[in-house]
């Protein structure tokens, strides 16, 4: 801030010094006008016959021969130097009624200014001056001192708002940038372990340890996001070959009642464990993205379900627009998505006959049965892990909607739950629209 004030105090002095000759003259009548009003306040405050002594100004002025000046106040009279001719008769003529009366007058082919002041204090003391012209450090020493307060009260005006725009340029330059840059950066960290970090580049030394802590504190949340992601994906995997080998031990179990019971635990603990193995690699890596043709993806993984629809006695009706629909995004993360839909509507979408699948031109794919639905006071916790609905007949893991809904957030869209138009549940998700496909 120091420094501040100095190039502004600089500014504003070469600013003052730089001022053409007629503002200079103009300045520098108006120092000693109000100076010798000043200084002759208390001689005549003396008695009636005390002659005006303005010594101060006299040795201001001293060496300049065009100076002069005249102090009057009705009763007595103080002059200095020889006032022109010219200036006498504008002064004659001056109008009494202005406090003061700027005027210029010609001397020897030379233009002079001066002026006719008034006292606020005492209307009866007028002053005149003219032909003075001040050095630049008689100016700035007259504008400091001689002319208290006013004078130093406009020099720190000028001083002040120079300042305040100089600290406002060097704030939005040296501060308010950098700050906005970091914002920028980190409103970019999304909520994967990528490595993605703030950056420091041209960042104020004042910043610095700010953003060297939050990138500590990233990697470490990274580290331990990983840590987290490598033991689910690990657990997962070395589980599912003990649960085929269980599987196909189980066959031979003679009793048929226990048989059964122990096939669908295992078949529900795999899925579990597969749900479990997608859900650590959808959140433990950014998903690459690329232009997808939505009709194309799903008319696919629709024809992968309609033997497995088939077996549970439903038939898959597939409708799309004739054109393209066209999508940014990850194509597995998106297989994954409409898998679990699919899955989710044959395992308790019970006494469907159809299970429609449509894509619509506004890039949303939808998934309807006519089962039994979800209460909609229900609908919105399904999106979450391991919550499963409250009528389910089924074994389920809870996850498949909070899979999917992940994978619709990681794309920019949404999942939305509502009732079918013939009952049932009809699951949207609804993409951005890609630039391509605009």
């Amino acid at each position: 801030m120091a420094l501040i004030m100095v190039i502004s105090t600089v500014v504003t002095l070469i600013v003052f010094l730089l001022t053409d000759n007629d503002s200079r003259q103009r300045i520098a009548v108006d120092i000693v006008g109000r100076f010798l009003i000043e200084e002759t306040k208390d001689t005549r405050s003396g008695s009636p016959n005390s002659a005006y002594v303005p010594a101060k100004t006299i040795e201001l002025a001293k060496g300049q021969p065009e100076f002069w000046y005249v102090v009057d106040d009705g009763i007595k009279t103080a002059k200095h130097g020889t006032v022109p001719p010219s200036a006498k008769l504008i002064l004659d003529a001056a109008p009494s009624q202005m406090l003061t009366y700027e005027f210029s007058y010609t001397v020897g082919g030379r233009d002079y200014i001066g002026a006719k002041r008034v006292d606020e204090s005492d209307s009866s003391v007028t002053v005149s001056v003219g032909g003075v012209s001040l050095s630049d450090t008689q100016m700035l020493i007259c504008a400091l001192w001689l002319v208290w307060p006013q004078g130093l009260y406009h020099l720190l005006g000028a001083v002040l708002i120079t300042t305040a725009a100089i600290a406002f340029i060097t704030m939005r330059r040296t501060i308010a940038a950098p700050v906005r840059r970091v914002v920028s950066s980190a409103e970019d960290i999304d909520g994967l372990p990528n490595g993605r970090r703030l950056s420091d580049h041209d960042t104020p030394k004042e910043l610095k340890p700010m953003v060297a802590a939050f990138n500590t504190a990233l990697s470490r949340i990274d580290n331990a996001f990983e840590a987290q992601r490598n033991f689910l994906a690990s657990a997962s995997h070395e589980l599912r070959t003990p649960l085929t080998k269980l599987r196909i031990k189980l066959d031979l179990v003679q009793d048929p009642e226990v048989r059964e019971v122990l096939v669908r635990d295992v078949t529900r603990l795999a899925s579990i464990v597969t749900t479990s193995l997608q859900l650590a690699r959808l959140s433990g890596q950014s998903l690459t993205f690329s232009a997808l043709d939505l009709t194309t993806l799903a008319r696919a993984i629709v024809a992968d379900h309609v033997p497995s629809a088939m077996k549970h006695g439903m038939e898959i009706e597939f409708n799309a627009p004739e054109e393209r629909v066209m999508i940014s995004g990850s194509e597995p993360a998106i297989r994954v998505a409409l898998d679990n839909l699919i899955i989710n509507a044959m395992r308790h979408a019970q006494g469907t006959e159809i299970l429609t699948v449509d894509v619509l031109p506004s890039c949303t794919l939808r998934v309807s049965d006519n089962g039994p639905g979800i209460p909609a006071m229900e609908r919105q916790k399904m999106l979450r892990p391991f919550v499963r609905g409250n009528g389910s007949t089924c074994e389920g893991t809870g996850m498949g909607l909070a899979i999917v809904s992940q994978i619709m957030a990681a794309h920019g869209g949404f999942v939305h739950l509502e009732e079918a138009a013939e009952g049932g549940l009809m699951a949207s998700l609804a993409f951005p629209r890609s630039e391509a496909g605009a």
